[in-house]
């Protein structure tokens, strides 16, 4: 089996607001997103805000999103085998539309890994849970 793409929130507070979708911009629910000039967008750069519970294919619509915190737990796929000695660890994600995912790389990281998904456990293109960093999320602190 191939990597499965997009996020689930496993645990934490779930604040959705509305936001406009780009005109330009493509992306998949499940997908993080950055928040722009008052627009959603393909997250980019290690910037997030938020992740899309719709699809958008490049009309000006209304998408909601969750916002992210520090204190949420998501389910991620990783690019890779999941172990656990992968926890703790900091990784980059790949903000590419419908391709989402961890990379083995650590620069400018954008999430910590807190544990497996018991989904999967151990094994090939397994799913992590992870942490988004502070220091990388648009919306930090109270959102509610």
């Amino acid at each position: 089996m191939g990597l499965f793409y997009g996020l689930r929130l496993v645990d934490g507070p779930c604040v959705v607001r509305e936001f406009t979708s780009a005109a330009t911009t493509t992306y998949d629910a499940g997908e993080v997103v950055d928040i722009a000039n008052g627009s959603v967008a393909i997250g980019a750069d290690a910037k997030c805000a938020g992740v899309a519970l719709k699809d958008a294919s490049g009309t000006d619509t209304m998408t909601p999103v969750i916002l992210l915190t520090p204190e949420q737990t998501w389910s991620i796929c990783y690019n890779g085998t999941t172990a656990l000695t992968l926890i703790g660890n900091t990784y980059l994600m790949t903000f590419t539309t419908g391709a989402q995912c961890l990379t083995s790389t650590t620069s400018t990281p954008t999430v910590v890994v807190v544990g497996l998904d018991p989904r999967d456990g151990a094994k090939a293109y397994g799913r992590l849970l992870v942490k988004f960093l502070a220091s990388n999320t648009t919306f930090t602190g109270d959102v509610t």
